[in-house]
């Protein structure tokens, strides 16, 4: 696993988005719903935040989470943590959004069953792509 890895645990809170590249590479996307619930100090009030964790998977991984994973299942990502940077349109102010490059997905066999159909291996790697 590489330095600076993260791993959320998290809904999926749209259904996982396959597309190919130029080359015939997938990338899949998705969106994770992290959330936090915590009691409101002194009171018995329960409060909740919600992060969105932009994600995305390459090859097969990407695939396979696209044909197993829909809107609501309960995922773990593990992946390498990105930062990407643009101008606003509107303001021309510089944004900037964290996203997650996933290493290994799947869904969360806490709350879900999984039926594993092993795919086989092929001499290509699924290593990160450098025809982003």
């Amino acid at each position: 696993m590489a330095d600076g890895s993260w791993t959320i645990v998290g809904n999926l809170s749209r259904d996982p988005e396959l597309k190919f590249t130029g080359s015939g590479r997938a990338v899949c996307s998705f969106t994770v719903a992290v959330s936090h619930r915590y009691k409101q100090a002194g009171s018995d009030e329960w409060t909740e935040k919600t992060a969105w964790v932009d994600c995305t998977a390459w090859g097969t991984l990407g695939e396979n989470m696209a044909a197993s994973c829909e809107k609501g299942a309960r995922v773990i990502v593990t992946g390498r943590v990105d930062q990407d940077e643009w101008e606003d349109k509107d303001t021309g102010k510089k944004r900037t959004k964290l996203t997650l490059t996933a290493d290994s997905c799947g869904p969360d066999l806490r709350w879900a069953r999984a039926i594993i159909d092993k795919i086989e291996r092929t001499e290509r790697s699924d290593q990160y792509p450098f025809d982003r």
